[in-house]
């Protein structure tokens, strides 16, 4: 009856320890899929930079073109309607730059959460 209850006793811890595993290996395709989700983001948020950085120089151009622009404005109505294409150029570049801007805020912001999510879940010491 002994020798009987070794195999079951055996099966039974095996069961429990693969049991056991089970979780690492979801919390491990888990944390694979978080890793590559974070990837996705850094390259997402290097490309709203990249973005960001080209219409920040294209909004200082307009800017310096709107200026000059206003300078002459009262030398004649051809002279205030180029200042005022220039300012609406300007404002356009802006509102974008301001767009940009925010969209990589908030890609940042979701991607430090998810780094801070991933550490505490994923990653060893």
């Amino acid at each position: 009856m002994r020798a009987m209850m070794k195999p079951v006793y055996t099966a039974a811890l095996l069961s429990i320890s693969l049991a056991a595993m089970a979780p690492s290996a979801q919390a491990l395709a888990s944390c694979s899929s978080q890793a590559q989700t974070i990837k996705a983001g850094q390259k997402q948020a290097k490309a709203l930079q990249a973005e960001r950085e080209a219409l920040l120089e294209n909004v200082e151009l307009a800017g310096d073109e709107w200026e000059s622009a206003e300078a002459s404005r009262l030398f004649g109505d051809a002279e205030a309607a180029k200042a005022d294409e220039a300012k609406a150029t300007y404002e356009t570049l802006k509102a974008e730059l301001l767009d940009v801007e925010y969209d990589l805020q908030g890609q940042v912001s979701d991607l430090n959460a998810a780094v801070a999510t991933y550490n505490t879940r994923c990653a060893t010491n």
